[in-house]
């Protein structure tokens, strides 16, 4: 079965969480003086409910939701008292309602007419006008307080057994996927964003740990970087288990795969990267000598990743027949489905090079190692040991295995290993005489064990052709 191998690198399958829409400034939404002052105020002090504007606020309730298609379920609604606003430079009254959602958020929304509704606003954006506008109206229904209460129930399915401490309203989009996003706070456990429809919008929920928006302007003010740390030492562990974890990063998300990329550090070690699922499950472990296609780790000095990795290669190759004391190595790519890395490594003890398929740590499957011969026949992805060194090697091979024939290399195509002789190499040799030979290339790559002229393989008509245009047209009889 041919094998399928992603050679992109990291870098541009990796992509940094932030959202994707400009987030809009929520004070943009109090420009109406509307709803800033409403003309009835609201009195000073502990709410109390009038019974009798109560129920007429349940009875009219209803139709306002279905008006402003809305998605609640009302659990109370209440009356707050009549506005005015400017509509294209007329003067529009109306009567601002509250109301309580069974799920979701609670809201002030202006009743127009029996046909017509104004904007609406949540309690919680009603809590972010506050802070700048002390006027501004505010949620005081029982049901709403505080303005973050029915977030308890929304989190629970990224982040169990939160009791929510705080929550705010970063910004708004202005464009699809209408969203509002919060940031939620978990009293002494990490919290998070938390990216919520619109009022009237289908828009998707999606959760975001605050360690994927830091450093930007949505990056969370209730959690700390030690709560973080505490949620995400597990996945450490996982990967290491004597790590002892002092930092993380979020490096970012694999569309390809819908992974993401975590950094650690440890104070006793080198650090690592860690892919998870978007769920933060545990995937694999990547060295941060092998992390240079995900920009490389921040935690851990370089020079001290790739000696303990080429150290631990070392090990591992040796361990599969390959004895190479690693000098230098080269990640090229990643083949996700199998777990391996394609990486080419350096040492004194493959002259000829060595390049193939590594598993990662906690893959299954298996080694598959080949030198730069080989690797000539399909992928090319040598650098350590060029193709005009293993060309000035095949020139000295067959001046000895036909001595006398004037042959100096000039153009090899390598075709691929030998059926007949496990390991060894088949290739077709051009001169620069015109003379030119099928080859076989002993495994250890120090001889020739057969070599037919081009001209010969043509009168037998053998299975292997000379292909390079051009060969075996040298004028005498081999």
């Amino acid at each position: 079965m041919k094998t399928s191998l992603n050679f992109k690198k990291m870098a541009q399958r990796v992509q940094t969480l932030v959202i994707a829409v400009g987030l809009a400034c929520i004070a943009s939404v109090s420009t109406n003086a509307a709803y800033a002052a409403p003309k009835k105020e609201v009195p000073a002090g502990p709410f109390k409910i009038d019974p009798a504007v109560q129920a007429k606020s349940m009875t009219d309730i209803p139709a306002i939701i279905a008006l402003a298609k809305f998605d609640c379920v009302p659990s109370n609604a209440y009356l707050l008292g009549a506005t005015e606003f400017d509509k294209a430079g007329t003067k529009v009254k109306g009567q601002l309602y509250e109301v309580a959602c069974k799920t979701g958020p609670g809201f002030i929304i202006t009743s127009v007419s029996p046909t017509e509704v104004g904007q609406a606003f949540t309690c919680s954006l009603a809590a972010k006008l506050k802070a700048t506008q002390p006027d501004a109206i505010q949620c005081v229904l029982p049901e709403n307080q505080p303005h973050y209460a029915w977030l308890n129930t929304v989190v629970q399915p990224y982040i169990p057994g939160c009791q929510v401490s705080d929550a705010r309203v970063i910004g708004s989009t202005s464009a699809e996927p209408l969203i509002d996003r919060y940031e939620v706070g978990c009293g002494a456990s990490a919290g998070g964003i938390l990216d919520y429809p619109q009022l009237g919008t289908k828009s998707p929920i999606e959760y975001k740990s605050c360690l994927t928006v830091e450093g930007t302007p949505s990056a969370c003010k209730f959690t700390t970087k030690e709560q973080l740390l505490a949620t995400l030492k597990p996945l450490a562990t996982q990967a290491s288990a004597t790590c002892q974890v002092n930092n993380v990063r979020f490096i970012g998300v694999s569309k390809e795969n819908d992974s993401y990329f975590y950094e650690f550090g440890c104070a006793n070690q080198p650090g690592f990267v860690v892919l998870t699922k978007t769920d933060n499950t545990y995937q694999r472990m990547v060295s941060c000598a092998a992390a240079a296609g995900l920009g490389g780790c921040t935690f851990t000095d370089a020079g001290a990743a790739s000696k303990d990795a080429g150290s631990a290669f070392s090990t591992q190759l040796a361990k599969g027949g390959f004895p190479c004391t690693v000098e230098e190595y080269n990640v090229i790519g990643t083949q996700e489905q199998t777990k391996r890395d394609y990486i080419e490594f350096k040492c004194k003890e493959q002259p000829w090079g060595l390049i193939g398929f590594v598993p990662q740590a906690g893959s299954t499957s298996s080694l598959r190692l080949n030198d730069c011969f080989i690797d000539q026949t399909s992928r090319k992805s040598c650098t350590y040991v060029t193709e005009p060194t293993l060309r000035a090697q095949l020139d000295k091979l067959i001046k000895i295995a036909q001595p006398g024939k004037g042959c100096d290399v000039s153009q090899v195509r390598y075709i691929g290993e030998s059926d007949g002789i496990e390991g060894a190499l088949l290739a077709e040799l051009a001169c620069s005489n015109k003379r030119g030979y099928i080859a076989i290339v002993s495994a250890d790559r120090n001889k020739i064990t057969e070599s037919v002229p081009c001209t010969i393989a043509k009168s037998h008509k053998d299975p292997i052709q000379c292909e390079i245009p051009g060969n075996g047209t040298y004028a005498s009889a081999e």
